[in-house]
């Protein structure tokens, strides 16, 4: 499913919550598991930032059972749990451009995808 979104900014961002997994539970093939939170435009310039109006969108449905604060709570009981933690990565915002998000071992990882988002990389300051 494709979604679109109007940001303001020249830089997007997406925040997701992480939870990586301890030792043999890796071993046995566990990924990271993430749950995408929020996408928002962002300016690289800190006063505009702080001056200019924000767009921030939730990227996941409001859930019956919150499975992130039963971890949280019951951490201690889940010991093959290494961390909770919060990621974000945030990339240019081109005409044009295509990036692929993708979740590492370490957290969130943004790529581009085609010579518009290559030339935005290339002339970020």
């Amino acid at each position: 499913m494709t979604q679109r979104y109007a940001l303001r900014g020249d830089e997007w961002q997406i925040d997701a919550r992480l939870l990586k997994w301890r030792g043999i539970t890796n071993v046995l093939g566990f990924d990271t598991a993430y749950r995408l939170e929020r996408i928002a435009g962002r300016y690289s310039d800190i006063d505009r930032e702080r001056a200019s109006p924000r767009t921030v969108y939730a990227l996941h449905p409001p859930e019956g059972v919150d499975v992130w604060a039963l971890l949280r709570s019951y951490h201690d009981y889940v010991p093959w749990a290494d961390a909770l933690y919060g990621s974000a990565t945030y990339v240019p915002i081109a005409d044009g451009a295509a990036y692929e998000v993708k979740v590492s071992q370490d957290g969130l990882i943004a790529r581009p995808l085609n010579l518009p988002a290559r030339q935005a990389l290339g002339a970020w300051r």
